[in-house]
């Protein structure tokens, strides 16, 4: 992008939870602030040089680094300096302009990136960004956000625990069977694998350990870690009058893969029990969320979620969505940006323990959300949508949209608008559709419905489809011919 383009994105910019535009008089102190907020947040970017848009309209805000270059230079330093700790991850560039006073200048935009730490000024203060203002917190709000960024892991923490009594031992013995290790003592195997640690002579459960291998973990450790399921008619809750709920919520508890293996039967029957409903040329359940995009979404919302937060992760059905709800924002430096593509675990051990079981819920090869988006995509639903930290700061929400994009038939029209004919492959490549058969049954309903023509070509038996009334031109009937003669 040239430097035009850059600045006219900029300047239409309005100040908020990851932009914020100064003056370069600003004392260098005030924009550490801004730097540790973004950090500790989803990160941002500080534009100096930039008056404020609420002071200033359109070109009038460009006044320039000019003002005070030296305040630039001395921020830039002390971010490596002033903050503790010191491990900030940015990058700056310049911007060419020209200021208020018709003179050469620069605008310089430092990118912060968000940290998989929590940062503070040296002198003491930590700061997070709450739209477009930087928020002081306490000492309770940082061991809050130490956990939500995974810095600090609940799972690792002993649960004052030293007894078996309340572990699901078969559950157990089937996770030393399936790791080659079922003749190893339980304590210690427990303990090579970070669930138990060892004290003097006596061995203590981590909470890893709890939530994966205990009988009820929301008992055990007296903390909300289970799924609670809300299943509604219609596409939002009542509140006034008689309630619409398919069912009364209810709350999954137990160990985590049996969570996420209940969650997953729910789903399977809420299918099958939901009304049929005509999709292209068949009949299907109204409920069209491919069941391996839920499996992603609720073993990502167990392995991921933050422990620390006394609340259950909580899935709600729609006629026209599932949201799953997770406690804790995202973890380390993801956000809704990169979410597809980047990975962090802020509950490794239990992640680690759940991909080693022999049917594993999750494959952690880091293409699971990416995946996820991707088989939506296949069934021709709208893509999962991840609402930004910024509308829900505590909670990472997911809506899988039970929602067809776009009819089959406006892009197999839309083809034969430009292309004349089409061919099962022909329509494979445009919708996505993997399977010949379910095209051929889409093309049998367009023929019955007098949308189509079925045309034999003779060259191979090949079969393809025009619209009903529509010629095709003469000199593209004989390119065709060559085309099939060819193997085209």
């Amino acid at each position: 992008m040239t430097d035009k383009e850059i600045l006219k994105i900029l300047l239409e910019n309005q100040e908020w939870q990851t932009f914020e535009c100064k003056r370069a008089a600003i004392l260098p102190s005030k924009l550490l602030e801004t730097a540790v907020a973004f950090a500790n947040s989803d990160g941002g970017l500080i534009v100096l040089g930039l008056e404020d848009p609420e002071k200033e309209k359109d070109l009038n805000r460009l006044v320039g680094i000019s003002e005070n270059p030296d305040n630039v230079s001395e921020f830039l330093k002390l971010i490596d300096k002033e903050i503790d700790p010191s491990n900030i991850q940015f990058s700056h560039f310049e911007i060419e302009i020209e200021n208020t006073n018709k003179q050469k200048d620069k605008l310089i935009v430092i990118n912060i990136k968000k940290s998989n730490d929590v940062h503070s000024l040296k002198k003491g203060d930590t700061f997070v960004r709450k739209g477009r203002q930087n928020v002081k917190i306490g000492a309770s709000e940082i061991t809050r956000l130490k956990y939500d960024k995974g810095s600090i892991h609940f799972e690792s923490e002993t649960s004052g625990k030293t007894s078996l009594d309340e572990l699901d031992i078969d559950l157990i013995r089937r996770y030393q069977e399936d790791t080659s290790s079922k003749e190893q003592e339980i304590w210690l195997f427990l303990k090579d694998n970070g669930l138990a640690v060892k004290k003097n002579d006596n061995y203590e459960l981590t909470k890893a350990g709890v939530l994966l291998f205990g009988k009820n973990p929301a008992v055990i450790l007296g903390n909300k870690c289970s799924i609670k399921i809300s299943h509604y008619y219609g596409t939002k809750p009542t509140h006034s009058g008689e309630s619409n709920f398919v069912r009364r919520p209810f709350t999954i508890e137990g160990p985590l893969l049996y969570l996420v293996q209940k969650t997953l039967e729910y789903f399977k029957s809420a299918v099958q029990n939901s009304p049929p409903k005509l999709v292209g040329a068949t009949f299907q359940p109204s409920l069209m969320v491919p069941e391996w995009a839920f499996q992603e979404a609720i073993t990502n919302a167990v392995i991921h979620r933050n422990y620390f937060i006394q609340n259950d992760i909580q899935i709600r059905f729609f006629d026209d969505r599932i949201e799953i709800e997770s406690p804790g924002s995202y973890p380390g430096h993801i956000t809704t940006n990169n979410i597809r593509y980047e990975r962090f675990a802020r509950n490794p051990l239990i992640l680690r323990t759940l991909n080693r079981f022999k049917f594993a819920p999750n494959l952690d090869i880091g293409e699971g959300v990416d995946r996820m988006f991707k088989v939506m995509a296949k069934s021709n639903l709208y893509e999962p949508l991840y609402m930004p930290a910024s509308l829900r700061p505590n909670s990472v929400l997911l809506f899988l949209f039970n929602l067809v994009k776009i009819e089959y038939w406006d892009t197999v029209s839309k083809y034969l608008d430009n292309n004349y004919k089409i061919t099962n492959k022909n329509a494979r490549q445009i919708t996505g559709i993997v399977d010949a058969y379910k095209v051929s049954k889409l093309f049998k309903l367009w023929v019955n419905k007098n949308l189509l023509d079925k045309v034999e070509s003779g060259f191979r038996g090949e079969t393809y489809y025009k619209k009903v009334g529509v010629e095709i031109p003469k000199k593209l009937n004989k390119s065709f011919a060559r085309d099939e003669r060819m193997g085209g």
